[in-house]
């Protein structure tokens, strides 16, 4: 009776541990993956998105027509934008009411300045100013400037030339391309340490595979002289890649972050798919640079000199696929001993004693190897992003979103 207690005993650990092992195995190993709940992700995607941007296009100046006609030029401009399902467009008419109430002083506006300071009494995003000028030989010129009110950029300026026949096809066109140009900003409405949902979705002309820069508004305090005058600066924080989009919303993974973004921080990208990549890669520098700094606080790393890199970036990615083969090797000696232990327990007998230890030696020292193998490639890797070595993209997992590593040359 004792030695078939012995036996089952025996029997039920190593059982036990090549489950755990196998199950540690088995499990991601390089995986940045982690999802929101199903139930979080489904009630994100239902939510109705904020208003578009507001924007106010003022009344045109003019060279060689009446304030009227260039009014009535403003307006059309207006309407095509409308159209572009990008902007809410508040009337000009009821602009300058309200200004005429709280800032009469502003009017007649034509300019930037004062198109700021009307923006700002009603709330708007943007402001889109003109001046339009018609030749002796009947050929207008209109030179429009976008600026965004928040902190005074100007993100868009263009010029046509039309005549009356050209003129409609000439204010779609240009709608567009502001529509294009001006960057699209939404906010966060949930994250985690590696996904987020935000409220840009479809009818804002987001699709899969857009890249959106995260970033947060700083208040910085300054002395003025007599007084303290706060001002907003944006921090860009990380990037992020649309994998879902919605009606009103969308989902992405994090590209690249130097900080866990967070509910209320903002996204902004541009449809104008190259505005867009030169947008992302100057965002990518600035990460980059500030990750390589404190990577090299944080593990004493030496950088390669820039004309080294591609040297350096082979040696390294040649290490990690020897450690990765020596990895694969242990991990079937792990599988092989584990299953063989296991084997040799349920037959337990005292002829077997010599292959029921050799197969628990390999087992312990086989788990060891690959364990250790495991922490290596897990520190070559951390090393390989902040030098740059890896591109995170999205991998799917039955359905789940994850992100994986690829060597990049």
């Amino acid at each position: 009776m004792l030695g078939k207690s012995v036996k089952s005993v025996c029997c039920i650990y190593p059982f036990m541990f090549l489950v755990v092992a196998v199950y540690l195995v088995l499990s991601p190993s390089y995986g940045y993956s982690q999802n929101f709940a199903g139930d979080t992700i489904r009630d994100a995607l239902k939510e109705s998105a904020s208003e578009n941007d507001a924007i106010i296009v003022l009344q045109f100046s003019a060279t060689g027509m009446t304030e009227s006609a260039a009014r009535a030029f403003s307006n059309m401009v207006s309407q095509n934008l409308a159209n572009t399902n990008r902007f809410n467009v508040i009337p000009l008419d009821a602009a300058e009411s309200e200004t005429e109430k709280q800032a009469p002083s502003l009017l007649p506006c034509f300019d930037i300045g004062c198109g700021i300071q009307m923006g700002k009494l009603m709330e708007s995003d943007w402001i889109l100013t003109g001046h339009i000028s018609l030749t002796e030989s009947g050929l207008f010129s209109l030179n429009v400037k976008l600026v965004l009110i928040f902190d005074n950029t100007l993100a868009f300026e263009d010029t046509i030339r039309f005549t009356d026949e050209t003129m409609d096809r000439q204010f779609y066109l240009l709608a567009n391309r502001i529509a294009d140009n001006a960057p699209v900003i939404g906010s966060i409405v949930e994250a985690n340490n590696k996904i987020a949902v935000v409220n840009l979705g479809d009818r804002d002309g987001i699709s899969v595979g857009d890249n959106m820069v995260i970033y947060r508004n700083l208040t910085v305090r300054s002395d003025s002289g007599e007084d303290f005058t706060d001002t907003q600066r944006r921090k860009n924080i990380g990037i992020l890649k649309i994998t879902k989009v919605g009606k009103s919303v969308s989902e992405g993974v994090y590209f690249q972050t130097i900080e866990t973004p967070e509910e209320r921080q903002y996204v902004t990208t541009f449809l104008d798919k190259r505005k867009q990549i030169k947008l992302v890669d100057d965002t990518r520098k600035e990460l980059d640079t500030h990750l390589r700094n404190v990577f090299e606080i944080k593990k004493s790393v030496v950088l390669s000199p820039v004309k080294l890199e591609d040297l350096a970036k082979r040696k390294w990615a040649e290490k990690l696929e020897a450690k990765e083969s020596s990895q694969a090797f242990w991990k079937t000696m792990l599988i092989g001993s584990g299953a063989a232990s296991a084997y040799f327990l349920n037959q337990f007998e005292s002829s077997d004693d010599v292959r029921l230890m050799a197969a628990l030696a390999t087992l312990g020292y086989s788990s060891y190897k690959y364990f250790s193998l495991r922490g290596e490639i897990d520190e070559m890797i951390e090393e390989g992003r902040y030098k740059g070595y890896l591109e995170l993209q999205i991998r799917p997992d039955f359905g789940e979103i994850g992100l994986s590593y690829q060597i990049k040359f």
